[in-house]
């Protein structure tokens, strides 16, 4: 009976995450009482590993020191309504971070939310494929594009399918001993991510997945390395043939940087960081900062903002712009302490499939946060913690075993 009670705060967590993970594909806010739920499931499965003691959860004070910078930055900033409007689920997601370490404790529920983000993976893909080939959505029955490029399944945007690239190297982790069986399921699941993603023509993710891959690759068995750009040319040669995702048109947009809207947006955002380094002007409020830039007189040669901009497309700059020098400082020495623990599980042999797996994640994660990520969406800040908690707890447990 105390072996149940003790996993319980595992699978609450478990059950809690997995849910949000399941909900990604459809690429809606979470209705109100999924949200509640998912929130309430969070919470008690803190609360219970807390006053059980089943699990050390680790880098809690850095993180309410984060989640407390964030606040202050909100109390004072000129948007404070908004920002607390907006940030404050963004707050309580937070949660999701020692939720991951809890679960990480526990290889069943481990394996459990690996196979949430598999199912999540290919449901996505398999939904962008169905919308390709049958000219609508297979889940909420979203028609196709009206110029019929990149296309979404049931996502609004492009850019959301980037929890692929988050997840997918997460769930393409494999015991040690692997089989043929777990070989072709890690096959099957990378090749429907990377088709999904090319009929999305979103360069982010796509980036994304190479990445995660090369990190994967690089810290594994590296006999993705040898094979890579042999894979670049190949996917990208189809792709261009095919034209999948408009991949001609974006491949040329890449190449004009001077058409580039995130530049100017960038801009805009480095004035306004300038107008209040320390504390920011509130989570959650670029779209407001941006809206105010682009009433102001701007002199020859000074293009004006793009508007609608809710974010700023660059997670540095954002946590910059929104959160100051004192959010920043936090998120940073949070940072440190999650690769700290890394670089420690994947010095422990047991632990090391799973480490690899989450150093891709956090790579795809950086490398994507340099253009489009925000921590304003709950699929992005989910998927960060997710990673930075399984990191963290593998760290627990590698300096464990060395004791």
């Amino acid at each position: 009976m105390q072996q149940r009670l003790a996993r319980l705060p595992a699978w609450l967590c478990m059950f809690a995450l997995a849910a949000c993970v399941l909900w990604f594909p459809l690429g809606r806010p979470q209705s109100n009482w999924l949200s509640q739920g998912v929130l309430a499931l969070l919470v008690l499965g803190v609360l219970s590993n807390h006053f059980l003691g089943s699990c050390a959860v680790r880098h809690v004070p850095t993180l309410l020191a984060f989640g407390g910078a964030s606040l202050l930055s909100a109390w004072f900033s000129r948007y404070a309504d908004a920002s607390f409007a907006r940030g404050a689920g963004g707050l309580m997601l937070l949660l999701a971070f020692p939720a991951a370490q809890i679960v990480a404790r526990e290889p069943t529920t481990l394996r459990w939310l690996q196979r949430a983000m598999q199912a999540a993976i290919i449901v996505c893909g398999i939904d962008i494929a169905w919308q390709y080939v049958f000219h609508h959505s297979l889940l909420g029955g979203i028609p196709e594009p009206a110029d019929r490029w990149r296309f979404t399944g049931s996502l609004p945007n492009p850019n959301e399918v980037g929890f692929v690239a988050l997840l997918l190297p997460l769930a393409l982790v494999t015991p040690t001993t692997k089989g043929r069986a777990s070989r072709l399921r890690s096959i099957s699941i990378a090749a429907i991510a990377t088709f999904g993603v090319l009929l999305t023509g979103s360069r982010t993710t796509l980036g994304g997945l190479l990445v995660g891959a090369w990190t994967r690759s690089w810290l594994g068995t590296r006999q993705f390395l040898r094979w890579s750009l042999v894979i670049v040319m190949v996917v990208g040669t189809v792709a261009w043939i095919g034209d999948l995702g408009s991949f001609r048109k974006r491949l040329t947009e890449t190449l004009r940087p001077q058409q580039e809207m995130r530049l100017q947006t960038w801009r805009i955002a480095l004035e306004a960081a300038v107008e209040r380094p320390w504390l920011g002007h509130g989570p959650a409020v670029f779209f407001e900062v941006n809206e105010a830039s682009r009433k102001e007189a701007r002199p020859s040669g000074w293009e004006t903002p793009p508007g609608g901009m809710p974010w700023v497309h660059n997670v540095p700059l954002e946590l910059l712009v929104e959160r100051g020098l004192l959010g920043c400082t936090f998120f940073a020495a949070l940072s440190f302490l999650v690769i700290r623990d890394l670089r420690r599980g994947l010095a422990t042999a047991r632990i090391r499939p799973w480490a690899v797996g989450v150093a891709g994640s956090l790579a795809a994660f950086a490398a994507m946060s340099m253009l489009d990520l925000t921590l304003l969406k709950d699929w992005c800040l989910i998927c960060l913690c997710i990673s930075a908690g399984l990191a963290s707890q593998f760290g627990a447990s590698s300096a464990a075993e060395s004791r």
